[in-house]
């Protein structure tokens, strides 16, 4: 015998939902809810079957809090009446509402649903109250029929487990019973009644709060929605320009400069987020104070990093900033990596561009250092030319093969190859390499170093910060068009210079690379092969530069050059052959002294061969060479002339710049930087000093006491002229004095911006700066155009290396045309780099809306998550969404056009948002909730834990898939214990994952071929990976706070079109 109680458990066939379409829809005239929770945004799934009901109310309780309900309690214990006031529950309904939708499905559904809700509350249909007095517990929904209609149906009621929400009525597995019998729906109507009358009206706080709080709100225009990116991009920084605490974190006479101050904010921000961040400001705009100021502001040990000639500087800069910190000189990498490195927290490597080879010991060791560190980076040329040059300082402190930097791409090398791919199919110079080269340029700025690096041009930096400056009282001066000073050779210095080109060429170097001519060349040699090769190349080199800074330096390394083949010839003539260690040219290229280098070939024989393991060619080869050494030597002898001291010395009487300035004189040869300090002596005595990487702390001291407006000791004038190599063009303040003179070739362009920045600085007196460059040119060739005249000496140069001209620099090679035209542009020079707005034109809008217009910035602040408009935009191709989301602190845009959803970095995204404050605002259709929810699923699959990335980072090739593949057949070895088993599986990961350096992986290679036993093989690896590596897995920084639910922050429609 069945009776009137039916049960609903959301199980299949027995969903409330179903029930209370069935009841609702046949002659229901009153419907009552009494629930503990009501979710509007589950309202769209039941409106349809209330279209006829006449009248709707609905009682629901507040979600309080643990501490309310513990008032609660106590009032009850107390026997105190415990009744919140209406305004509290009001706000708090008002904030529960809130909290509902921004949690809710984002969907055209619960839109249409949450205003068909707004709209019956409008009408009077429905009533909505709140019950003041205890959370209610109870869910109770009384549905009465028309009597009129059918009079033999009082209606029912339904009470159990289930809220009025999408969860209750269909999700979750509810228990909930149906009563049919009068006298029950009767007793709860009863009830129900009782407390209504008790409850707080709240239907028009919950209109405002649905239509003004909430996504819903369907008025946002374009631009309050462009000003609100801006807002939610840039909130941590907004108001640290009002940040009085760094005016105590300043040493007393430092200036409070905003762009530094923003510089720290950004830069921490991006240290948490990636676990490195680069600091690579122009030169000039105070790299070092930033870094002391982000040091200040880190909580942990600090361990910096910098050139010797750098070390007391940096000292100084922590002593003043008030931080605790070791420095030490990147010439002492050994003996850092001995001493207890696991207590820093922070490395900090300044003029970090000297390590942008990997394949440098001093890379691995640095590698080795930074390895589970926070890594930050200080340099103004991060990037040159090669794109590998960034990516390996980016490796310091994000694995190749598993990085967190771009998007839906964990393998950065990859990235990166790829593009170089691209370049090395083109011929070099041509219109399609330079294009392509721009292309992978933007394509490294867009999708990597956007991320990591904080980089301001002096004119961004003007731009953005002039009110600051002003208010400081602070300028930058103005960089003149660069000036020539052209020199010209005679005739017969013309033919004694051709002569010497043609000789350079000819020459074998053999006394550089004599294992070339080794008639068994074992395996130990091939892997030296590189090595010697470069060292002709980079010795020839040499040769060159010197002809080009000045005939006496020329002279001299002749000399010296003669003098290393005749006692190497002697050596080999005796039988015995010592041959000099292993030397990287990579390495001594960054040293800058060549003198030194060139000791250094001499020195450290270790190597020893009989002269009869040379092949027949060797002797000779060596014989020829020193014989066209002493033939040029002859020639030069008679060369008395130097038009290129003339040249300077009658510009220094004669150009009304130049006389009596303080100059500095740059060149990259220690002996042209004495032999034009002995000239220059002669006509100032004791108004000249030069200094190289030789010269003592005392001759530096002198310098900055005449050079230096921040020199703590007695300020000096008696030093006119300073002569100097690039030993000076980093790290120190030489801006009393606004002339540079570039008296050799600066074959690397970048060293150039690295010289001029030694006077190009913020708070000079100076208003303008002034750079020489000096210029050859041939008398024969005076017929053509002066620029002709020049490039073709250049080239001259350029063509005598061939391929052995990326040996002129540390730089990809540039062509004479390039250099001509870089070394005559004031951009150039300083630095200031085509491209998109700098980001903190933006970040400098929205801190004028909100001192400017409070009220907009109030508006703007309060602006409801999930805010969304709808905009006419030439921008996109097919209509479009783009999404600003978030988790934690993780924020990253997307946008779809429903078929292909891509990231887009901020400068990038912003574009789309950017427009005019009268734009008027277009409806949003069906379809943006589709795009909406492709940009949600995108930025859910662009952040998945380490452990579940989908990457074909493991798909490699080259040596280190030899190693991944040798250690895949270790593991199928069954003799390992389970400890060694345990490590080759951590081993393989740090391969997979791109954790080792390339010198180490392609030392197991060599070590292990022809290895069988793979227990012999596993301790040859062990043996050759650093400590380090295997200690300590990575710690990929779970660095962004990910924590919480993703949160959409606003969305854009894109209607291509053109606004009206």
């Amino acid at each position: 015998m069945h009776n009137d109680l039916t049960f609903f458990t959301n199980e299949e066939g027995r969903n409330l939902y179903d029930r209370f379409n069935k009841i609702l829809s046949k002659n229901t005239k009153f419907f009552d809810v009494l629930v503990g929770y009501f979710r509007t945004s589950g309202f769209y799934l039941m409106y349809p079957a209330l279209e006829e009901v006449e009248k709707i109310r609905i009682l629901v309780g507040i979600n309080t809090d643990k501490k309310t309900v513990q008032i609660i309690e106590k009032s009850k214990e107390e026997q105190i009446v415990f009744d919140m006031s209406h305004k509290d529950v009001k706000q708090t309904y008002q904030d529960e509402i809130i909290n509902e939708m921004k949690k809710s499905e984002d969907s055209y559904q619960v839109e249409k649903g949450v205003k068909t809700f707004i709209k019956w509350l409008q009408s009077g249909k429905i009533e909505i109250r709140v019950y003041p007095k205890a959370p209610i517990h109870a869910k109770v929904y009384i549905m009465r029929k028309d009597l009129d209609k059918v009079p033999d149906q009082y209606g029912s009621v339904i009470t159990g487990s289930s809220n009025f929400s999408k969860a209750g009525l269909i999700d979750n597995l509810e228990f909930n019973v149906e009563l049919k019998d009068s006298r029950d729906v009767q007793y709860a109507l009863e009830k129900f009644e009782e407390l209504w009358d008790e409850g707080i009206d709240i239907s028009t706080e919950y209109i405002e709060t649905i239509k003004e709080k909430t996504w819903i709100k369907d008025d946002i225009t374009p631009y309050e929605l462009f000003l609100k990116t801006l807002y939610e991009y840039f909130k941590e920084e907004i108001n640290e320009d009002k940040n009085e605490q760094w005016n105590e974190l300043l040493p007393e006479g430092f200036l409070r400069l905003q762009y530094q101050i923003d510089a720290v904010v950004q830069a921490k921000k991006t240290l948490d987020a990636y676990g490195g961040v680069f600091i690579s400001d122009v030169v000039g705009l105070g790299k070092t104070y930033i870094a002391a100021m982000l040091a200040r502001q880190l909580k942990g040990r600090k361990l910096i990093i910098c050139p010797p000639v750098l070390i007391d500087y940096w000292e100084k800069v922590l002593w003043e900033f008030d931080v605790s910190a070791r420095v030490e000189s990147l010439g002492k990498l050994d003996k850092i990596l001995d001493s207890d490195l696991d207590k820093y927290k922070y490395v900090f490597i300044d003029e970090a561009h000297r390590f942008r080879n990997q394949k440098t010991e001093s890379y691995e060791k640095l590698h080795q250092m930074c390895y589970n560190k926070k890594v930050i980076l200080i340099t103004a040329t991060p990037q040159n030319n090669y794109s590998t040059d960034i990516a390996n300082q980016i490796y310091l402190f994000q694995p190749k093969n598993n990085s967190t930097i771009i998007p839906n791409n964990k393998n950065l090398e990859k990235f990166f190859q790829s593009l170089e791919s691209n370049l090395k199919k083109l011929e070099k110079g041509s219109d399609e390499y330079n294009q392509t080269l721009k292309n992978n340029s933007e394509q490294i700025r867009d999708q990597v170093l956007r991320h990591i690096m904080i980089r301001r041009t002096r004119s961004e930096v003007k731009e953005v910060y002039a009110e600051d400056l002003e208010k400081q009282g602070l300028k930058f001066p103005e960089l003149s068009d660069p000036e020539k000073i052209i020199y010209e050779f005679n005739d017969h210095i013309e033919k004694v210079f051709n002569h010497t080109i043609s000789i350079i060429k000819k020459l074998e170097y053999a006394r550089y690379k004599p294992l070339t001519y080794l008639k068994v060349i074992d395996k130990n040699v091939a892997s030296m092969m590189v090595s010697q090769r470069n060292m002709g190349g980079f010795m020839k080199s040499i040769l060159v530069k010197r002809l080009e800074s000045s005939f006496e330096a020329f002279k001299k390394t002749l000399h010296r050059f003669i003098i290393s083949y005749e006692k190497f010839i002697t050596m080999c003539e005796s039988g015995k052959v010592f041959i000099s260690k292993k030397i990287d040219v990579y390495d001594l290229m960054d040293n800058g002294d060549d003198e030194t280098l060139m000791e250094l070939v001499e020195e450290d024989k270790v190597q020893f061969y009989k002269i009869e393991d040379f092949n027949d060619e060797f002797m000779p080869a060596l014989k020829r060479d020193l014989t066209r050494l002493r033939l040029l030597e002859e020639e030069w002898e008679e060369i008395i002339e130097d038009p290129k001291k003339d040249k300077f010395l009658y510009e220094l009487k004669n150009n009304p710049v130049l006389k009596n300035k303080k100059i500095i004189i740059f060149t990259e040869s220690k002996e042209t930087a004495e032999y034009v300090g002995l000239y220059l002596e002669e006509l100032f005595p004791s108004q000249v000093i030069v200094f190289s990487g030789q010269s003592s702390e005392k001759v530096r001291k002198e310098i900055e006491a005449n050079f230096d407006p921040k020199f703590d000791g007695q300020h000096k004038d008696d030093i006119q002229f300073l002569v100097t190599t690039d030993v000076l063009a980093e790290g120190i303040n030489l801006h009393r004095s606004n002339v540079i003179v570039n008296y050799d070739l600066p074959w690397n362009p970048t060293k150039v911006m690295q010289r001029v920045g030694r006077i190009n600085r913020v708070g000079t007196k100076h208003d303008k700066i002034y750079v020489f460059n000096f210029f050859p040119t041939a008398q024969a060739n005076a017929e053509l155009p002066l620029e002709e005249n020049i490039i073709s000496k250049i080239q001259a140069f350029h063509d005598t290396l061939g391929e052995d001209s990326k040996y002129l620099s540390d730089n990809e090679e540039v062509s004479s045309h390039q250099l001509y035209s870089i070394l005559n542009s004031k951009d150039s020079l300083e630095g200031d780099e085509e491209g998109d707005a700098s980001p903190q034109l933006y970040l400098k809008l929205i801190r004028e809306i909100r001192d400017q217009q409070p009220d907009l910035f109030v508006k703007i602040k309060n602006l409801p998550l999930k805010s969304k408009t709808g905009r006419k935009s030439l921008l996109v191709e097919k209509d479009s969404t783009i999404s600003f989301v978030r988790k934690g602190a993780l924020k990253k845009f997307f946008i779809t056009d429903g078929e292909v959803t891509t990231e887009k970095p901020f400068l990038s995204a912003i574009k789309y948002f950017e427009c005019k404050e009268d734009e008027k605002r277009i409806l949003t259709p069906k379809v943006f909730f589709d795009h909406l929810n492709k940009n949600k699923k995108n930025f859910e699959q662009s952040f998945v834990e380490v452990n579940e990335i989908i990457t074909e980072a493991h798909k490699k090739t080259g040596r280190d898939s030899q190693v991944i593949k040798l250690l895949k057949a270790l593991s199928k070895v069954k003799t390992f214990t389970e400890k060694e088993e345990k490590m080759i599986r951590h081993l393989r990961k740090l391969w997979e994952d791109g954790n080792i350096p390339s010198t180490v992986t392609n030392e197991v290679v060599k070590k292990t071929k022809g290895i069988k036993d793979p227990i012999k093989i596993y301790y040859e690896i062990i043996n050759i990976v650093p400590d380090r590596y295997i200690e300590n897995n990575r710690i990929l920084n779970k660095k962004v706070n990910v924590s919480g639910d993703i949160e959409v922050i606003l969305s854009s429609y894109l209607k291509k079109g053109v606004n009206e």
